[in-house]
């Protein structure tokens, strides 16, 4: 939902994130594309909250042109939302969304884990080992819960061999962010439940791995009301700190 008045509400990088330095032509795109995303993933933006493309363009060192093309990028990505006449905004997954993509994710890596091949686990396994992965120390720290859970799922869709899959997992890793880093917050046993997660991958257990993520996804669809409200108030609560 936009705010009521989005023209003031604009995002604004601060000098001390970015570099003044304008980047090559042939990585402008992709270099403010990355940025700005890591931006976004970095912070709980408020919900409606304008992405002046003139303003973004002034604070990267860049012309419009690359900050407008990074920007239709993260919006086709449905990481931030773009209305005509009006530009790009800041979003949050609504309860509907959230839920849904919870259940997408949920199918998405029980589709990959049906295709495990030998092949691909080969493959997967000399560039990053799953034993000595499942068996690294987790922090309790919400960011650090989120990039394993991350790093997990990619894991998982990888080992299907089908590279648009595990695309798609990243996606929803962008789009599950800042739901993630509540969950890793909120719910008590978080270390516990993806320490088993990562255990079952590391052996190859596919059955018990397919009921636990599904037990995995069906709590937090059970938690998708506490989460939404979670992610619209702290913006704003940040703010008139």
């Amino acid at each position: 939902m936009l705010s009521a008045d989005p023209s003031k509400r604009i995002f604004v990088l601060k000098r001390d994130e970015t570099s003044s330095r304008k980047p090559s032509s042939d990585h402008a795109v992709e270099g403010i594309y990355d940025r700005i995303k890591a931006l976004l993933l970095a912070h709980t933006l408020a919900p409606g909250q304008l992405l002046q493309i003139g303003t973004l363009a002034e604070e990267l060192g860049v012309s419009t042109t690359p900050v407008r093309e990074a920007l239709t990028r993260l919006a086709a990505e449905r990481l931030i939302v773009f209305a005509p006449k009006r530009g790009f905004f800041a979003k949050t997954a609504s309860e509907d969304e959230l839920r849904g993509l919870y259940t997408l994710n949920q199918t998405l890596l029980d589709s990959a884990i049906r295709e495990w091949t030998a092949a691909a686990q080969a493959e997967e396994e000399a560039r990053a080992p799953s034993k000595i992965f499942a068996s690294m120390p987790l922090s309790d720290k919400p960011e650090q819960l989120t990039r394993t859970v991350d790093d997990l799922f990619v894991r998982i869709a990888t080992r299907s061999g089908i590279g648009e899959l595990a695309d798609i997992v990243r996606n929803f890793n962008d789009r599950l962010h800042h739901a993630r880093m509540i969950e890793g917050e909120i719910i008590e046993d978080a270390v516990e439940e993806l320490s088993n997660l990562r255990q079952l991958y590391g052996d190859n257990d596919q059955e018990r791995l397919q009921a636990a993520l599904q037990k995995y996804h069906q709590r937090r669809r059970e938690m998708v009301s506490s989460i939404c409200k979670e992610l619209l108030f702290r913006p704003f609560l940040a703010e008139n700190k």
